[in-house]
This record gives C-alpha cells, structure tokens and sequence, in this order.
C-alpha cells in the first residue's frame, strides 16, 4: 500500500512459533495484528520499548506487524507516543473508532489486512500536520547516526531543551535515549567479530562504553547475547 510508504517503516507478516522470542529495545510504536492458537484475534498497539525482552516462544497462526517510523505514530493515532512507552494495548483503546477492527480482517486472506488497517490509520490523519512534524523526521534521521543531541540541535536551528521536549513527545524517548538505541540495534542486525572496531564505528568512545551501553538496553552482556545466554520470561 503505496500511501503508507511515508508512515509505516517496516511490514512484516509471520507465523509465530519459534522457542524464543527476542524483543530488542525499540524507538518506534508498532500495529499488530495477531491470531492466536484457540484463533482469537486482536489489534495492538505496541509501544517503544526502551530496554530488550525476551520471552518463550508461543504459537500465533498470524502475526502482522506495521512498524511507524519513529515521530509519526501520533497523527496516526491521536496520542502522543511518550504514553505507549513500555505498553502494549489495544488499538482500540488508543482509537476508540478501532473497535470491531480485528473482526473485518480475514485470516484466511492476512496479506489484505495490510490494506484496511492502513485505510482506517490514514483516515485519521488531521488536515493539517503538527509544525514540529518535519523537524522531529529530520531529528530521528541526525541521531540515527552517531551524532550527539548538542549537534543535532546546533544542526537543526534548535536549543538542547526544546528538541528534548518536542522528540520525547513525537518518539516517546528522549533524544538520548533514542540515539543510544539507534545505536544498539545497528550492532545486533550485523556480524561483529571484534568489538572494539565496531564501537569505534558506532561513536562509542571505547569498547568498554559499548558493553555498558549493551548491557544496559539489551539486559546481558555482547558475548552473552550473542552466545543466547538471556533472561528468558515465560508467557
């Protein structure tokens, strides 16, 4: 679906039956649509998760995922996205005109489901978007690169204060935050072999700040991360 290219980063649709499953932190808020084992369905919202989870595997027939590109979840969905963060709810109680949503989708058919959930998001589009809203899309494109929230605000004709205050609302995250995550995932999605050659390409001052900062967002170690030595939550 073409007019939800500008909006929508990533769509995924899979069936869910692996042992574990790895959530690693994430900036932006996701639509789910899931059918579960005794073929229950439902519409979520998940919200950005500030630090990795990881769960036993369960078994969803259909899970579609529409991930929003961080600082555009809240003319999608009417709400500032600093109050999904760590949540997961259900999009109807984000848009109350969401209910009876999950009824309309064929499971049968799960690949059309990307077409009437993206029709009703884009209904909801205000005529006009926020002033802020090109600022934050230039904002989340500074700080995916290693680049401090000083420079990114110097860059961006803004104060330190008034970028963090605008970003946490649009992204849910602080500027901060939201870079040091940006960050994390770059080195999970590639082959590291030498740590200490990838914190330098991260804009880590040394290794030893990589491995805090992993630490910190994905809960374990690099070497225990990438080993599956993690913190398993059943559910």
């Amino acid at each position: 679906m073409r007019a939800l290219e500008p909006w929508v980063e990533e769509i995924t649709l899979q069936r869910c039956d692996a042992s574990m499953i790895v959530l690693p932190p994430d900036p932006a808020t996701t639509v789910v649509w899931r059918i579960n084992a005794a073929g229950e369905s439902d519409v979520l919202i998940a919200g950005p998760r500030t630090r990795a989870s990881y769960h036993s595997g369960k078994e969803l027939p259909v899970c579609l995922r529409l991930r929003i590109r961080p600082g555009r979840a809240m003319p999608l969905l009417g709400t500032a996205a600093d109050e999904l963060v760590d949540r997961i709810v259900p999009l109807s109680d984000v848009c109350a005109t969401a209910a009876g949503l999950s009824e309309r989708l064929d499971r049968d058919h799960p690949e059309q489901a990307v077409a009437v959930i993206g029709s009703h998001l884009l209904e909801r589009l205000p005529r006009r978007l926020p002033e802020r809203f090109e600022l934050i899309g230039e904002a989340v494109e500074e700080l995916s690169s290693p680049r401090s929230v000083g420079e990114t605000a110097s860059r961006l004709g803004v104060s330190d204060r008034y970028l963090r205050r605008i970003f946490r609302q649009a992204v849910g995250l602080s500027p901060k935050h939201f870079a040091r995550i940006a960050r994390v995932r770059g080195l999970i999605s590639q082959d590291r072999r030498s740590w200490s050659t990838a914190a330098t390409g991260a804009g880590y001052a040394d290794q030893s700040h990589l491995i805090a900062d992993f630490r910190a967002l994905m809960r374990v170690t690099p070497a225990a991360f990438a080993t599956g030595r993690v913190p398993v939550t059943n559910c």
